[in-house]
């Protein structure tokens, strides 16, 4: 069926026409949805998990619908039970996103900034914006020709999370006073994307030509062009200045380097001193503080724990701002040269079928090109002190952070969406709500401990930047693929909003005005008094993705084509 069936209502009540919301009046534009299985005798939902493409599309290290409806499904006590393995698994994975945050991707990015001698505003609109998304990105680029979800609906909806909810968030742990001009930047710069790209694809009825595509995509490059000036100015300004003070002073404060005493203390130390002691040191990662505590859900937490912060610590390398630390293993640190890299590269070639039978060759070429690096750092390295070459292995930390958090990121949206699943959501309900805490959390947890470190005006702008960036990668790029690729010369097929799409959008742009008048009208003095409207917009977008999802209210949009309740057999033969 080509054509989309419409129910007009008697105008003297009614001012638009909009589709029912029933199944009669409703159809899906891909008949194979995933969403499809609990439509489906018991019988046949496990061989659909195993086979339909959709629901593969979902898996991408366990196909939790496939657990569920092969393991669970046949009796009601038991479901029940899954479905709280499930939502326990969800808790966990929010614990490994916000410690891996926490412990190694704050400092390097930091670390980063620091060293970039980035202001506030432009580190959290480049470093720590593209360090957030960077697993939003890598998925986007996989996924382009994913048609299972709104793409629109859901990065409207994550915008919508970290422009309003984030942003208070932020605001209520530190108020600041905030840079007028940066502030009318950010903020501007994100109103005038989404109202860009809600217009275009409004005004074009969801068919997109490959101009219009073209010129949606082009707004970040401009964003990002106008930061970097912004930012060559500055460090231009900071060369003269610094200039200027070295011209001005009589006399250097000589460099003494380090004391004669400590040399040869270090010189009649064997460099391998301590070397496997040092390395097993990492293994203590008891929490003895919660195991010794009275309850024995802490002791258990702090036991479970223990393996998943083992992992990480072999595979992240650890950032060192001083030139010693406690942690610091050099056997580890060589070890992580080679296996770094080769876990990473490995998991890459996995998630490709055409390059899964090269993968034993793939790890041969890694160790052979690695082992030297590592055999040189052993060589180069004492256990008494971080080398000063450590700091190239800040790029490890990078890697093994992007991989981590994208690895965990993308397993959590799928657990979200298996869930969503079985609970008989709607699609677009699901991508505003689970899907957007899930994959808003790893960004919430950066900005806040940014924030809480005294560093509020760099997560501010990080929130900001983010929905730049999300758009970008998330919308406009799969839209300008799909055009260039599209056999309807230039044409892209139907953009869906969604249900909730264009009711995210209007909620973010009306939030984001809110905030310019409130920033206007307190000098831009960022309180808790904003935090605290920020918080209850944002709420009253979820009281009213919940009246939408059950029937109370009407969303603002007629897009009911993949709601899950409404699905209509008939289509699907």
């Amino acid at each position: 069926m080509d054509f989309d069936q419409l129910e007009w209502f008697n105008r003297t009540n009614h001012t638009s026409s909009h589709q029912k919301r029933h199944i009669g009046f409703a159809h899906p534009v891909k008949p194979d949805s995933c969403e499809r299985i609990t439509f489906l005798d018991k019988d046949e939902r496990c061989k659909y998990a195993h086979n339909n493409p959709s629901c593969r599309d979902q898996v991408f290290i366990i196909n939790y619908n496939a657990f569920f409806y092969c393991t669970c499904d046949n009796d009601d006590l038991l479901s029940l039970a899954c479905i709280i393995l499930l939502l326990v698994e969800c808790v966990l994975l929010f614990w490994a996103i916000y410690f891996t945050t926490i412990r190694y991707f704050v400092p390097a990015l930091t670390l980063i900034a620091r060293m970039l001698n980035m202001n506030e505003y432009v580190a959290g609109e480049t470093i720590i914006t593209l360090g957030n998304n960077a697993p939003g990105i890598f998925g986007s680029v996989l996924g382009l020709t994913n048609k299972s979800r709104h793409a629109y609906s859901d990065t409207m909806s994550v915008s919508l999370f970290m422009g309003v909810f984030t942003s208070s968030i932020i605001m209520w742990v530190k108020p600041f006073a905030i840079d007028a001009v940066y502030f009318v930047r950010c903020v501007g710069f994100v109103v005038l994307y989404v109202t860009f790209v809600d217009f275009s694809v409004f005004l074009t009825k969801g068919f997109l030509t490959i101009g219009w595509a073209v010129s949606m995509t082009l707004i970040f490059p401009i964003y990002l062009t106008l930061i970097l000036c912004d930012q060559y100015m500055q460090n231009r300004k900071d060369r003269e200045h610094a200039s200027n003070l070295r011209n001005a002073e009589s006399s250097a404060v000589p460099v003494t380097g380090e004391p004669a005493n400590i040399r040869s203390e270090m010189a009649s130390r064997s460099p391998n001193d301590k070397l496997f002691r040092q390395f097993f040191r990492i293994f203590n990662t008891l929490d003895k503080n919660r195991f010794n505590s009275a309850w024995t859900f802490c002791k258990m937490w702090a036991l479970f724990k223990v393996l998943p912060m083992i992992v990480l610590r072999v595979l992240i390398p650890e950032i060192y701002l001083n030139q010693s630390s406690e942690s610091y293993s050099k056997l580890l640190c060589c070890i992580q040269i080679t296996l770094t890299p080769t876990f990473i590269v490995v998991l890459f070639v996995d998630k490709f079928e055409s390059l899964r039978g090269w993968k034993l060759t793939v790890i041969i070429m890694c160790l052979v090109i690695l082992l030297p690096f590592s055999f040189m750092a052993f060589s180069f390295s004492r256990t008494d002190t971080v080398p000063k070459w450590y700091k190239f292995t800040e790029a490890l930390n990078i890697l093994g952070c992007f991989t981590v958090l994208f690895t965990m990121t993308i397993e959590l949206n799928a657990l979200l969406e298996a869930v969503g699943i079985v609970l008989s959501r709607s699609h677009t309900f699901i991508g505003c709500t689970l899907y957007t805490w899930g994959s808003g959390w790893s960004d919430l947890l950066i900005n806040l401990n940014m924030a809480r470190n005294g560093l509020p005006r760099m997560a501010y702008a990080a929130c900001f930047g983010s929905i730049i960036i999300s758009i970008f990668s998330s919308v406009c790029i799969p839209y300008l693929y799909s055009t260039i690729t599209s056999p309807r010369k230039g044409v892209v097929c139907y953009v869906t909003e969604g249900t909730l799409g264009s009711t995210a959008s209007c909620f973010l742009v009306t939030a984001l005005i809110i905030k310019i008048l409130y920033a206007t009208t307190t000098n831009f003095m960022l309180r808790r008094t904003g935090a605290l409207l920020g918080v209850v917009f944002y709420s009253l977008f979820l009281i009213f993705c919940f009246f939408s999802e059950f029937e109370i209210v009407h969303a603002y949009g007629t897009d009911h084509t993949l709601d899950h309740t409404h699905f209509d057999e008939s289509y699907s033969n």
